[in-house]
């Protein structure tokens, strides 16, 4: 199966978008979503109502299929949200948010952060050029190489081992969310051997 990396900034060539440089506030922040942490088991007694902000100095509010951000979460309208969970089909959990627009005021309550649980060892480290931390984590990278052999059996949307706040959603469920014309969605070739 053919994967994509998926860009969380979003099409940045519309600027009618809607798009953010905000963390969650609420129940959970940003370095949770980006983990691939459990959040059922990071907050046992549920997650507390989380907003998402714009800001002034990106003025789009055009609502797309996905809300481009600078912190590597996967923020879907439901509808698109849907269609991932569906086919997926691997632990992935949703958690709504209300999404403010830069004066307070409420702007939709249609989305949701898309968290897929743990990660997926796939990198080709021998094709690879990075710089890694102790505990194995990329910290840089020239360019990363995935193994084909590893991505077998891999599912429709994981992350990325090493590297949590990369996603690749496999070619099938890209083609799903453009075929239902859903917006706001950069995918990018990756180099597989």
């Amino acid at each position: 199966m053919k994967y994509y990396s998926f860009s969380c900034l979003g099409d940045k060539s519309n600027n009618d978008y809607c798009f953010t440089i905000d963390t969650p506030e609420g129940g959970i922040d940003s370095y949770d979503l980006i983990a691939g942490f459990r959040l059922s088991d990071e907050y046992p007694d549920g997650i507390e109502d989380v907003i998402l902000r714009l800001e002034d100095k990106f003025p789009g509010l055009e609502l797309a299929s996905f809300i481009g951000n600078a912190n590597d979460m996967l923020a879907f309208n439901k509808e698109a949200a849907n269609i991932i969970i569906s086919i997926n089909q691997a632990e992935t959990e949703i958690i709504p948010f209300t999404l403010f627009n830069p004066k307070g005021r409420v702007h939709s309550t249609d989305y949701v952060f898309v968290n897929p649980v743990g990660d997926w060892d796939c990198v080709n480290w021998k094709e690879s050029s990075c710089e890694r931390e102790d505990n194995g984590d990329i910290y840089s990278y020239d360019k990363l190489v995935f193994s084909k052999e590893k991505l077998q059996g891999a599912p429709h949307l994981f992350r990325v081992r090493f590297e949590t706040n990369l996603y690749l959603f496999s070619e099938f469920l890209a083609n799903a969310l453009i075929e239902k014309g859903h917006t706001n969605l950069i995918f990018e070739d990756i180099e597989v051997i």
